[in-house]
């Protein structure tokens, strides 16, 4: 686990997260499943502001008791650069296609927002970075699989529209009060 960069008390990139080898199977299991699992779109469920500008809707999964995530989550929780209770997180599989992204937000109903990168290649001339600002600072973070992005509420960001027409992005989403 190694942070890459940080605005103190608001937003932390963790790279490495995960060991190797459970980041592997993790992310063999659900690249190698993605066309089997039961995805349905966010648009009608999030708010028609996260959408705007004629993005598409991310298509979502959220998932219970799935052993792996629960893991996920401990090592949330026990990360070195805040604490969480995992009992009063969600955890949810998005998988954006080409066009979908995510216009600018800040969570505000959470305390935090987590999202653990999937995918191992990801080119960047393939969009979906994610964007941030506050007063303070501003700029982009590149796809970078097995990573995990922290954002404390209510740092605006966005996901840019995904360009890739052969490989979807896929992240997990945490929310936590």
């Amino acid at each position: 686990m190694r942070l890459v960069y940080s605005i103190p008390d608001k937003l932390w990139w963790i790279k490495e997260f995960l060991p190797p080898a459970f980041y592997k199977d993790l992310h063999n299991s659900i690249i190698q499943q993605r066309e089997k699992l039961k995805f349905h779109s966010a648009k009608g469920l999030w708010p028609k502001a996260l959408l705007d500008y004629q993005l598409e809707a991310p298509d979502r999964l959220e998932i219970k008791d799935y052993k792996p995530f629960e893991e996920l989550k401990i090592l949330v929780k026990h990360n070195p650069f805040f604490q969480m209770n995992p009992e009063k997180m969600t955890t949810t599989l998005h998988s954006m296609k080409k066009g979908a992204g995510i216009d600018w937000h800040d969570d505000h109903k959470w305390k935090y927002g987590a999202t653990y990168y999937i995918n191992r290649r990801w080119n960047e001339n393939w969009g979906g970075e994610f964007m941030f600002k506050d007063k303070f600072a501003h700029g982009f973070l590149p796809l970078v699989g097995n990573s995990l992005v922290i954002v404390k509420a209510p740092v605006q960001h966005k996901v840019n529209p995904v360009l890739s027409p052969i490989m979807p992005r896929m992240s997990i989403q945490i929310f936590m009060r």
